[in-house]
C-alpha cells in the first residue's frame, strides 16, 4: 500500500503545475478558500515534492532507533515526535525555506484565488501599479527591490540549515 502511495506522488510530480490550475482552483472554491491566505498557501504546502523529500528522508533513518524506541514503550505518535522530528530539523528547515521563497515569489496563483485588493500579495500589486505618464520604471524597481529584502533576509538568517539540509543527506556515517 505504502508503494502505491509513493507511485502516486511521483505521479503527480510529473505533472506540470500550470496543468493543475484550473483543478487546484476548483478545489479550492469547493472549499470555500477563496479570498484567504489559506487559498494561497495550501496549494504550496501539499507540494509533492516535499513530500518526497520527506519520505528519502525518513528513509535513510535506521530502522534500530524504532525498534528501540519501541523496546523504551514509546508509541507510533511519540516516536514520531520526539524522536524523527528532531532528527528532521535540517530536511524540514530546508523544505520551509523553499516553500517560502517559492510562496513569496509567485504571481499568477494569488493573482486567481483573491477578489479584492486588500487580499492581494505584493507580486500582483506592482503590476496594478499605473500612473499617467504611462510606464515609470523607478517606483516599480524601488517595489521589487523591497519586495526581494524578505527573501533576501529568510535566505540569510537560514542560510546554515538549508546548506546542512542539503548536504546531510550525502554524509555517511
Amino acid at each position: 500500500m505504502e508503494e502505491r502511495w509513493f507511485l502516486l506522488i511521483l505521479g503527480t510530480m510529473m505533472i506540470p503545475g500550470d496543468m493543475l490550475i484550473i483543478t487546484n482552483y476548483i478545489t479550492i472554491a469547493q472549499m470555500g478558500l477563496i479570498n484567504t491566505y489559506g487559498g494561497i498557501m495550501i496549494v504550496m504546502l501539499v507540494a509533492a515534492v516535499f513530500m518526497f523529500m520527506l519520505r528519502q528522508h525518513f528513509m535513510t533513518v535506521p530502522r534500530d532507533y524504532r525498534d528501540a524506541a519501541f523496546v523504551d514503550g514509546c508509541g507510533d505518535l511519540r516516536f514520531f515526535a520526539q524522536i524523527l522530528l528532531p532528527m528532521s530539523v535540517p530536511v524540514l528547515s530546508s523544505i520551509t525555506i523553499t516553500s517560502f521563497i517559492g510562496l513569496w515569489n509567485t504571481y499568477l496563483w494569488p493573482l486567481l484565488v483573491t477578489n479584492s485588493e486588500q487580499m492581494r500579495t505584493v507580486q500582483v500589486g506592482i503590476t496594478m501599479l499605473q500612473f499617467p505618464e504611462g510606464m515609470v520604471y523607478g517606483p516599480i524597481m524601488a517595489g521589487v527591490t523591497v519586495i526581494l529584502i524578505p527573501s533576501v533576509l529568510v535566505f540569510v538568517f537560514f542560510q546554515k540549515q538549508l546548506v546542512f539540509g542539503v548536504t546531510s543527506g550525502g554524509l555517511k556515517g
